[in-house]
């Protein structure tokens, strides 16, 4: 058992007087369980003195287990009382000893055990009983108070638990003390009153004790009654007020941590303190993986970061601050943040940041820049296009001006004269042809007519189409087909309108005494047609462009065979809607170009047919309603070529009276007509009985699809867009009428139109 060394203490006292105390009132009382409160270690010392001086001077036994600190000045205030305190601990009858060491000898894991308390603290009093004889043995302890003091509360009440039933053993007295400073807050009144009720008397501390007199006691008493209500009705308002705050706190805790917004603080290590729910959802991250972590290391761009940093530490406010964060699952945020900072005396405490989501209000700028450039892009090209048109549709319109004129001075050039005006009639068919054929493009409304036919016929047909372009421009075309049978399923006009438009394109771009070379071979289950030329070749940046729509390898207008732009984008489009493609390829400028269209091959059948235009019809009556004179006298007279009796009305009340007077099999009715326009002429024909019988074919320079619905709403049986070619409406007499006179074959003048309706 650890004992405090006093010959130290002796030495340095034999020097000096014995130091007297002033007398202190005698309120600690007999009793076998005491406790002792106290706010000074001086106070303790003179009442620990006095309650086991007094017994070591009636000759009882004494025990103190007591800390270092307060031992030593125990030993002072004994021997101030004039005790000689080395006689009496040698003698026995005063053990004094280390409440620290001693508490370690019998707790386990900081938990007294209660055998092992009988028998350290129980071998101590025990030799002592023979000494006090029929007294009690007087001990001080401060075992429970170290307990206490290290916040092992409920151990030191098992400790004060364990000295009442060694009392029962033993008799001795037990003074136990505990320094108010221990309960300070509202929360320790429970536990205080817990220690109080293990002691058989309670000595409040010195502020207390030191008043003398019962009088003084007792107003004493009442004034601390009076200061107890008083700081219970104040901890009751401060109970409500904490109450409230404790609410608002919660609800700013919850505001903060549901906002719509991200929230978040970050430290001057630009750690990551706190994060709301909204900014983790945004980012897909959970709290650990975000709190606590460097703030850039979220950042895409770092220089925006460190930029923002530095504007926070020059204490700006920062508003709509752009930058873009990394999520947890690899994609990026683009973001707008608010900030500023929290200081202190100068010193920086943290961040505030509101961010913002703006990902998709990005995208959508991006998506409208994108489309405003591709706006721009469209207009220069419609103005290059205008220009082009007009530069296009003039030549051949000259051309066939001059031919007419010169036919007419000197009939011995008429048929040269024609030969001209029917090839640029041709070309201007063509530019027209293309440009209703981007119109179905854009609408959607290009429509097929499929049916199997030789590949190789469909070639052929264009060759012929074309030879006139080629023999112009004095090119070498060389051709190599198939003499196997390859058949296609396809629309034989639409199909021979790519060929025809890749070898112009080919003419076009292929300066004079040029090669053109046109192969088919099949591969596989897709036949491959390619056009190939040594022209001047398509740029590297132009090459993924040319099938767009008013793409033009050269935009200026110094070279007429420049086209409009059109037919690369007409053909991609049609061979797509065959279920085939077509690609480009050059080798660069002034290497020449090639196309290469696949289509895939029609199921194998034997004796498979060539496409053959089936015999046209007739009809003995026709009407033609056209308000145009020169359009109606070359339309009639075409048609009388073709075996028909052809009546002509300016009007529509003249088509009408006309069609009464001689019913017609066919009326070919111009839709833009004065006083009654052709819609109107189609009803009144559908409500007259006697003419139900009547085909109404429907010609009109709109080729939409609502031109086409109203004038099916009409009546038509046809809709036919001007210029109408021979082949069509030859086509479209065929469709309904008898069988043609065996007349000779019309020229061609350019590829038929779409006959919608029909």
């Amino acid at each position: 058992m650890a004992e405090f060394s006093l010959s130290r203490v002796y030495d340095e006292r034999r020097k000096t007087e014995p130091v007297r105390l002033p007398p202190v009132p005698d309120v600690c009382p007999s009793g076998d369980h005491v406790v002792q409160f106290y706010s000074q270690a001086p106070f303790l010392i003179e009442q620990v003195s006095r309650f086991l001086g007094s017994a070591l001077a009636a000759g009882d036994a004494a025990v103190a287990v007591v800390t270092k600190r307060h031992g030593t000045s125990l030993i002072e205030a004994l021997t101030a009382r004039g005790l000689n305190v080395a006689s009496l601990i040698e003698s026995g009858r005063f053990v004094i000893l280390d409440a620290a060491e001693t508490l370690s000898r019998f707790t386990i894991d900081g938990w007294p055990d209660k055998a092992r308390f009988s028998e350290i603290v129980g071998g101590v009093l025990a030799p002592l009983v023979p000494i006090s004889g029929h007294r009690k043995i007087s001990v001080f302890g401060e075992m429970v108070a170290l307990l206490w003091a290290c916040g092992q509360r409920d151990a030191a009440i098992c400790l004060e638990k364990f000295w009442n039933d060694l009392a029962r053993e033993i008799r001795f007295s037990l003074l136990c003390a505990y320094p108010m400073s221990l309960f300070r807050r509202k929360t320790d009144a429970a536990s205080f009153l817990r220690i109080c009720e293990q002691h058989a008397h309670v000595v409040p501390a010195e502020s207390y004790t030191r008043v003398a007199g019962r009088d003084q006691r007792l107003r004493a008493v009442s004034h601390l009654q009076q200061k107890a209500l008083a700081l219970e009705t104040e901890a009751a308002v401060l109970q409500a007020t904490e109450k409230s705050l404790a609410q608002q706190q919660r609800e700013l805790a919850d505001f903060f941590e549901n906002a719509v917004e991200g929230l978040q603080r970050v430290g001057p290590d630009q750690r990551i303190l706190w994060a709301n729910k909204s900014l983790l959802d945004l980012l897909g991250y959970g709290a650990n993986e975000y709190v606590g972590r460097y703030l850039p290391d979220f950042y895409v761009q770092p220089t925006v970061f460190e930029e923002l940093w530095r504007r926070l530490m020059r204490r700006e406010i920062i508003y709509d601050y752009p930058a873009k964060l990394r999520c947890k699952n690899g994609s990026i945020k683009h973001v707008l943040i608010h900030s500023n900072g929290c200081w202190n005396k100068g010193r920086f405490l943290y961040t505030r940041c509101f961010i913002r989501d703006v990902t998709e209000q990005d995208r959508l700028q991006e998506e409208l820049k994108r489309r405003l450039d591709q706006l721009a892009e469209m207009d220069r090209r419609k103005d290059e296009f205008l220009a082009m048109l007009g530069h296009e549709l003039r030549n051949p319109l000259a051309a066939v001006q001059y031919a007419i004129n010169v036919s007419c001075l000197d009939a011995s050039q008429q048929d040269r004269a024609l030969d001209i005006a029917r090839r640029q009639a041709d070309q201007l068919g063509r530019l027209v042809d293309d440009l209703l054929d981007v119109a179905r493009i854009t609408q959607g409304t290009l429509r097929l007519r499929t049916q199997r036919l030789r590949f190789a016929q469909v070639v052929e047909r264009a060759l012929e189409t074309t030879r006139p372009l080629v023999d112009q421009g004095k090119h070498y075309l060389t051709s190599l087909l198939p003499t196997d049978d390859v058949s296609v399923e396809a629309d034989p006009t639409r199909l021979e309108q790519v060929i025809v438009n890749l070898i112009w394109n080919a003419v076009k771009y292929t300066a004079s005494g040029g090669r053109i070379e046109v192969t088919v071979e099949p591969q596989g289950d897709e036949v491959v047609l390619r056009v190939r030329d040594n022209g001047i070749g398509i740029a590297p940046e132009m090459l993924p462009r040319v099938f767009e729509l008013f793409a033009r390898a050269d935009g200026t207008l110094n070279r007429s065979p420049g086209g409009l732009g059109v037919g690369l984008t007409v053909a991609r489009r049609i061979v797509e809607l065959h279920g085939g493609h077509i690609a480009g390829s050059s080798d660069g400028l002034g290497r020449g170009a090639e196309f290469v269209v696949r289509l895939p091959l029609a199921p194998s059948m034997p004796d498979v047919a060539d496409a053959a235009v089936a015999p046209a019809a007739t009809y003995d009556r026709i009407l033609l309603v056209e308000d145009n004179p020169d359009a109606a006298e070359s339309l009639k007279m075409y048609l009388e070529l073709l075996g028909h009796d052809v009546q002509v009305a300016a009007d529509g009340f003249a088509a009408l009276d006309s069609a009464r007077a001689s019913i017609p099999d066919v009326m070919l009715v111009d839709i833009g007509l004065p006083n009654m326009d052709g819609y109107e002429v189609a009803r009144r024909v559908r409500q007259d009985p006697e003419l139900t019988q009547v085909v109404l074919v429907a010609l009109t320079g709109y080729g939409g699809k609502r031109d086409k619905e109203q004038a099916m709403a009409a009546g038509f049986d046809c809709h036919l867009v001007k210029p109408v070619s021979p082949e069509a409406l030859r086509e479209v007499l065929r469709c309904h009428g008898k069988p043609e006179a065996n007349l000779p074959k019309p020229p061609r003048l350019g590829a038929p139109a779409e006959l919608p309706g029909c």
